[in-house]
C-alpha cells in the first residue's frame, strides 16, 4: 500500500514540475561555459549530419538565450564557417581548423539544446541551417 501512495505523490510532483512555466528568457555571454558546450554539442551534431565532407567551425555567435526550465533551454545562434580539415581526420574544428574564405562560406544556424549539466545531458531539440 505504502508503494502505490509513492508512486502516485511522484506522479503528482513530476506533473506539477511538468506544468509549470518556464523561467524567465535571458541573453547569455557567449562566452559563458555552458553555452560553449552546447554551442560545441550541437555543432558537432551539425557536423555529423551535413554532407559536405569539410568540418564547419563556428565563426560568430548572433545571439544566445537561455530560459530555466529545470536545466537550461539554450537558443543558439551562430554563423558557421566551412574549414580546411576533412570529418576523416577527426580535428577539432573549434581549435584546429581554419575556415576557408570566411564571407563566402557562412551558413546562418539556428540550434536549440536542452541542457542539464550535472547529468552531462545535452539534447538537441532544434537544428536548421541557411545559406545567407
Amino acid at each position: 500500500m505504502m508503494g502505490i501512495l509513492q508512486f502516485f505523490c511522484m506522479l503528482l510532483f513530476f506533473s506539477l514540475v511538468a506544468a509549470a512555466p518556464p523561467g524567465p528568457v535571458v541573453d547569455m555571454d557567449s562566452n559563458d561555459p555552458e553555452v560553449q558546450a552546447c554551442a560545441s554539442f550541437a555543432l558537432e551534431a551539425f557536423n555529423h549530419f551535413n554532407q559536405d565532407p569539410h568540418l564547419y567551425a563556428i565563426t560568430k555567435f548572433t545571439s544566445v538565450k537561455r530560459a530555466n526550465i529545470g536545466g537550461g533551454m539554450y537558443d543558439i545562434e551562430v554563423e558557421v564557417g566551412k574549414t580546411k580539415c576533412l570529418k576523416e581526420s577527426n580535428a577539432d574544428p573549434s581549435s584546429s581548423c581554419a575556415v576557408i574564405n570566411p564571407e563566402a562560406k557562412v551558413q546562418h544556424c539556428h540550434f536549440i539544446v536542452l541542457s542539464a549539466p550535472w547529468k552531462h545531458q545535452r539534447t538537441l531539440i532544434q537544428s536548421s541551417c541557411v545559406a545567407p
